[in-house]
């Protein structure tokens, strides 16, 4: 009988981000139900001979739900990157849509990396995938208007970090700043909250009011972050003051170090 540790393995993927390739090959599943036993049967996988398998399943539009085991789930945004960038290059596709799957991806990354405790290679993805949404978002059709009609109201970890990361996109780009620069301050807008990543799921998820004990505890997150992010190596520095000190206050009192005025970095405190 298939256990729930091993049922938590699988992650449901999106079979249209498949339609385009990635530089690794992994494998596809199904999942079957009979009474009460689940298993999963490898159905196909993303190698070139099975693309013509999974391209059919694209045009019926099967409602069949497939699975990828969670240790291909960095190969799998990799896909879904190359099969944004295909989107974006096409013009017949209209705008709205261009941002609803980048929004569908970026929500993706987050969630396995908050929910799910993947590794923190997954955060990588996130760099290309804020990039494009950046060139959708300058377009004179999008900007504010655009980010509104996109962002949930719900406050997951995984959804706020996302929304915030627009946010921060859409304040670059009303400044003008580079494009590089309004890239760095989105990535760090939706990493801002990583270190959440190593606090007790319970104390996030509390309803009510912290005790001055649980207070303690969460700020650890901005530190927590920082150092998350740094360690990657793959950042700039503008994206890991903006998680490290995006709890400090201009006028003081704030933490994790209680720095003051421009003290602060720019992109923290925007």
């Amino acid at each position: 009988m298939g256990t729930a540790t091993e049922e938590s393995s699988y992650r449901e993927i999106n079979l249209e981000f498949l339609a385009k390739g990635g530089d690794e090959g992994f494998d596809i599943f199904y999942k079957t139900d009979s009474y009460g036993t689940v298993k999963f049967v490898k159905f196909a996988s993303t190698e070139r001979k099975h693309q013509e398998k999974i391209m059919r399943l694209l045009e019926d539009r099967a409602d069949q739900d497939y699975y990828i085991h969670e240790e291909d789930l960095f190969k799998y945004y990799k896909f879904a990157t190359n099969a944004l960038k295909s989107v974006m290059a096409n013009p017949n596709v209209p705008l709205q849509v261009k941002t609803e799957k980048i929004y569908e991806v970026s929500k993706g990354v987050m969630k396995e990396f908050f929910d799910n405790n993947v590794s923190e290679k997954i955060l990588e993805s996130s760099e290309e995938v804020m990039a494009m949404m950046g060139d959708c978002m300058s377009s004179a059709e999008a900007g504010f208007h655009g980010i509104s009609a996109l962002t949930s109201k719900d406050y997951y970890t995984y959804t706020h970090s996302v929304n915030v990361g627009l946010y921060c996109m859409t304040f670059g780009l009303k400044k003008k700043m580079t494009k590089n620069n309004t890239k760095e301050l989105a990535l760090g807008g939706m990493l801002h909250d990583v270190g959440k990543s190593k606090i007790d799921h319970a104390l996030i998820n509390k309803d009510g009011k912290l005790t001055d004990e649980e207070f303690e505890a969460m700020k650890a997150h901005a530190t927590e972050g920082g150092k998350i992010i740094s360690g990657m190596g793959c950042f700039a520095n503008n994206v890991v003051k903006m998680a490290a000190e995006h709890h400090e206050k201009f006028k003081g009192g704030g933490y994790p170090l209680g720095k003051i005025g421009d003290e602060i970095h720019l992109y923290a405190r925007i």
